[in-house]
C-alpha cells in the first residue's frame, strides 16, 4: 500500500444496503447478523438517499421504516477521495463512517473507522496479514 491510498484502496465495495420503505426490524436484524453498524440507505437505482446508523435504532420503535429514521443529509467521498481527507471528516465530524458514491451519486462502498484502524495495523508494521485478521476479527465478533 502506498503512503498516500485512497479510499478505493481502503474501503468495503458493495456494502450491505436498505431501502427506505423496509421496516427497522428488518434492517436491525441485518445489522446484527452481518456485525455492522451502518447501512447505506439507497434507492431502487443504487442511488444513495441516505444512512442508518445502530444509533438511530436504539431511539425508534423497530415497526417504523427505514425512512423515518434515517440521516438523510449524508457527507459522502469518492473513491479517489485521499484517504486522509475521509478520515478529517470522520475526525471533524464525530461520524462513524463515510459512504462511498460514484460521479453520479451511486453508492459504491463504504469507508469506516474500522477501516482506517486497518490502514493503521498496517503501516504501523502489523505483521499479520490483513486477510487473516480480518478472519480473527469476525470470531471475535461472533463470541
Amino acid at each position: 500500500m502506498r503512503l498516500e491510498p485512497t479510499v478505493a484502496e481502503i474501503m468495503t465495495p458493495n456494502p450491505e444496503v436498505v431501502a427506505p420503505g423496509d421496516r427497522l426490524q428488518q434492517a436491525a436484524q441485518e445489522m446484527e447478523l452481518r456485525y455492522i453498524r451502518h447501512l447505506p440507505v439507497v434507492d431502487a437505482s443504487g442511488a444513495l438517499c441516505g444512512l442508518l446508523s445502530e444509533r438511530d435504532l436504539h431511539a425508534a420503535d423497530e415497526r417504523l421504516r427505514v425512512r423515518d429514521v434515517m440521516a438523510a443529509d449524508v457527507k459522502t467521498v469518492t473513491s479517489q477521495t485521499p484517504a486522509y481527507e475521509a478520515a478529517y471528516l470522520i475526525l471533524r465530524d464525530k461520524i462513524g463512517c463515510l459512504p462511498v458514491v460514484s460521479d453520479v451519486g451511486r453508492l459504491v462502498g463504504i469507508v469506516t473507522e474500522s477501516d482506517f484502524v486497518r490502514l493503521a495495523y498496517t503501516m504501523l508494521g502489523g505483521r499479520v496479514p490483513i486477510d487473516e485478521l480480518e478472519l480473527e476479527e469476525d470470531q471475535a465478533e461472533r463470541v
